[in-house]
């Protein structure tokens, strides 16, 4: 296999971003062959090269603030030696096309019941990784998630487990111990949603167990509990809507709101 290749795909299984660079066309005297890639990695590692000097670097410059913004692109560069005698050095014209590829996010639920299995379901549907973890050997083997996982414990195997940086996260155990110990695990790992089943009495008592435990109470005001958006008749694969709802809210910006309220000035029917 093509080692860049490679690097996309262990790119992709840990969730960092990258750039591929192209050369898509060029012309003068020129190191850039049509053809010729590059990787930049999101943490600025790169393999490969498209030939070298100021143009690549200014290309990676580029490819790094893209990396930033999501979106690919197409740029021509004019590339003229500088600081060398008359007749040497390449001057040349060439095309980069630039494609920004950011990996699927991940959900990690915590518990493969009614509504976790619901939930991991509509995960994959709206283009999510998914990985159950599971203190059930039967519930991860009769699971449709990407990738099961069992563990002892859910705070051990949260901590143990392959799960990139970001990654969004369900608690949904069998026992409300069980559910501390999975909210204990995701609270040491940076997380982009936690979200947590039951009643707010049960909520306030583990977050009041996991303060004395050391846990920083500031991060408690991060976890969803009770998760989901209050649109769902609490039957499973409603609260499982719900919280699929409250998922996209959070990664998309929104605002839980109408979108035909999202700006009165917008005449009804229009698109922007």
């Amino acid at each position: 296999m093509d080692s860049l290749l490679e690097e996309q795909l262990d790119a992709q299984k840990n969730g960092i971003s990258y750039a591929v660079l192209n050369v898509a066309k060029n012309e003068g005297t020129s190191p850039c062959v049509v053809g010729k890639k590059m990787l930049l990695l999101g943490n600025g590692v790169t393999f490969g090269t498209i030939g070298g000097g100021s143009f690549e670097r200014d290309a990676l410059e580029d490819a790094q603030q893209a990396l930033c913004s999501g979106n690919s692109y197409l740029k021509e560069y004019h590339h003229t030696p500088t600081n060398e005698d008359p007749g040497l050095g390449c001057t040349f014209t060439a095309w980069l096309y630039v494609e920004i590829v950011h990996p699927a996010p991940v959900l990690v639920v915590c518990g493969g019941g009614h509504v976790g299995s619901s939930l991991l379901a509509l995960a994959k549907h709206a283009g999510f990784r998914t990985i159950l973890l599971d203190v059930c050997q039967s519930c991860a083997d009769n699971s449709d998630a990407d990738k099961t996982l069992t563990c002892d414990s859910y705070e051990e195997g949260i901590e143990s487990a392959d799960i990139p940086d970001n990654a969004y996260y369900f608690c949904g155990a069998a026992m409300h111990t069980q559910d501390k110990s999975a909210l204990a695990g995701i609270l040491k790992r940076k997380f982009a949603y936690a979200g947590m089943l039951g009643s707010i009495k049960k909520a306030k008592e583990i977050f009041r167990q996991l303060k004395e435990m050391g846990y920083d109470a500031e991060l408690f005001k991060r976890v969803h509990a009770p998760v989901g958006l209050d649109i769902c008749d609490m039957s499973p694969q409603e609260v499982a809507f719900s919280v699929m709802a409250e998922i996209l809210m959070i990664k998309n910006n929104g605002t839980g709101r109408p979108r035909g309220e999202r700006c009165t000035n917008h005449s009804v029917g229009s698109n922007e």
